[in-house]
């Protein structure tokens, strides 16, 4: 899939790859989207995003000329997949940070009632 959105190496995680997926999580965190729980038009937004991004791009240019130019369809179904893919990673990540933080001894939550009747 990689190599169909125009990064090199598709086995191999390339700096530029790297780059391009740092960007799609930035982007998920500034719009305050939960990427576990993305809808369509969330996806949808993110892949518009992805798709203004190097080599991305440059890469639609080359179908569109070099191509047939319906193969964008199926280049933006790989690219949807690859979107999805950074998401459950983000999300993945998030939930070690927060499983790190609540092994600290850090407060994730108020005691409910029940355990505040328990310890009075």
């Amino acid at each position: 899939m990689k190599s169909w959105c125009g990064f090199k190496h598709p086995c191999a995680a390339s700096s530029v790859y790297a780059t391009w997926r740092e960007q799609i999580k930035a982007y998920i965190i500034a719009r305050l989207l939960d990427p576990g729980r993305l809808n369509e038009s969330q996806v949808d937004s993110i892949v518009s995003f992805a798709r203004s991004l190097s080599p991305v791009k440059e890469r639609i240019e080359l179908i569109k000329s070099q191509h047939h130019p319906d193969d964008v369809g199926e280049f933006i179904r790989h690219l949807k997949i690859l979107v999805k893919d950074s998401a459950k990673k983000l999300q993945t990540s998030n939930e070690r940070q927060k499983a790190g933080r609540d092994l600290c001894g850090d407060v994730v939550e108020p005691p409910g009632k029940y355990y505040q009747y328990l310890f009075r």
